[in-house]
């Protein structure tokens, strides 16, 4: 029997010039690091391992001090849209998640949203990160405000107790029972996060928020569909038009909305270096008839070109020398498992 598909990045398999490079390129998938000022980037040492258990992966980490970002550029180049649960072993992370102040030390478990800008800076550390697809912590348990929270009280405990004893046995987990163990982790979670729903102020609209996940959601799903349309989500969602241009009023119109997903879509495609499709034919394929409608539709929303766009994301990516390294975790196998996660 196969155990759990799991992979390994070890700094210590590159000279010292590369360490942080190395690292640098591979958590590019979901965060931007720089080592903190006057730090001697031959000082820097990381270690992870990570598990991939198709509805989420699970990644240990033993990491030297670093500054850690998500930037709206980023947020709006990659696309991710899941959850990271985040167990501070040991070390603090101290930053802002969004518009909240947040300090998480020793045995803190906190939430990330991805799609939500984040800024930290965190000390020399061991954590363990569950990163899993919105759409399947939503499904549980109606959205609300969670970036930055930090979970305190017996919730807090009782998911620190369980993703220690996760990563203590994951190895030796048979890969059939992988799905078994995302699933249990789910339902755990959403459990611990439930209590905390009720008394974060900003959760004081849940219907509202709930019903713009639904909007959202189905409208990403269908980003390439001729029929995507006011009434085809109204149809679709059980929802009037009257109330559905209600909610999408702050966005600019329901229409505005929809273009907005499909041409943040399409810059993420556009990032992704490995996607060399014509650029005319991947906007055709997100509802542009016309060329120069797109072409002027993407300027206004970024500031640049199509062509623009894409030769930033060939340079995005963090390189490393040509020396090679011995390491079982490639820059695209972590990318990969990461863009790969569905609920």
């Amino acid at each position: 029997m196969t155990t759990i598909p799991s992979n390994v990045v070890d700094t210590d398999a590159v000279p010292l010039r590369e360490r942080f490079d190395l690292w640098r390129a591979v958590l590019s998938a979901t965060h931007e690091a720089q080592l903190p000022q006057d730090s001697d980037p031959a000082a820097f040492r990381a270690y992870a391992r990570g598990w991939h258990l198709g509805q989420s992966l699970v990644v240990e980490t033993s990491v030297s001090a670093q500054h850690l970002s998500r930037s709206p550029g980023t947020i709006r180049a990659d696309q991710l849209d899941h959850y990271i649960v985040r167990l501070q072993r040991q070390g603090c992370w101290t930053g802002e998640a969004g518009d909240r102040s947040v300090a998480a030390d020793c045995g803190s478990v906190m939430m990330l949203d991805m799609a939500r800008a984040t800024s930290a800076s965190v000390t020399n550390i061991e954590n363990i990160n569950v990163i899993l697809p919105r759409d399947a912590l939503d499904d549980l348990l109606p959205p609300f405000d969670m970036h930055g929270l930090v979970l305190h009280g017996a919730m807090g405990t009782l998911l620190r107790s369980h993703l220690v004893s996760l990563v203590l046995n994951l190895p030796r987990v048979q890969a059939a029972d992988a799905g078994h163990v995302a699933r249990a982790t789910l339902s755990l979670l959403a459990a611990c996060l439930a209590p905390s729903r009720g008394t974060v102020a900003r959760a004081a609209a849940p219907l509202e928020l709930a019903r713009l996940a639904q909007i959202r959601r189905y409208v990403d799903r269908h980003l390439c569909s001729p029929e995507l349309s006011p009434q085809s989500i109204c149809q679709a969602l059980g929802l009037s038009r009257s109330t559905l241009y209600a909610l999408c009023e702050p966005m600019g119109g329901v229409a505005a909305f929809i273009q907005q997903r499909r041409l943040d879509r399409i810059h993420a495609i556009l990032a992704d270096p490995r996607d060399r499709r014509r650029i005319s034919e991947i906007a055709h394929q997100h509802g542009f008839v016309s060329d120069a409608h797109f072409s002027r539709a993407f300027r206004r929303a970024f500031g640049a070109s199509p062509r623009d766009a894409r030769e930033a994301g060939m340079s995005r990516r963090p390189r490393i020398g040509e020396t090679g390294y011995a390491t079982d975790l490639s820059i695209d196998a972590y990318e990969s498992w990461v863009r790969r996660l569905r609920a």
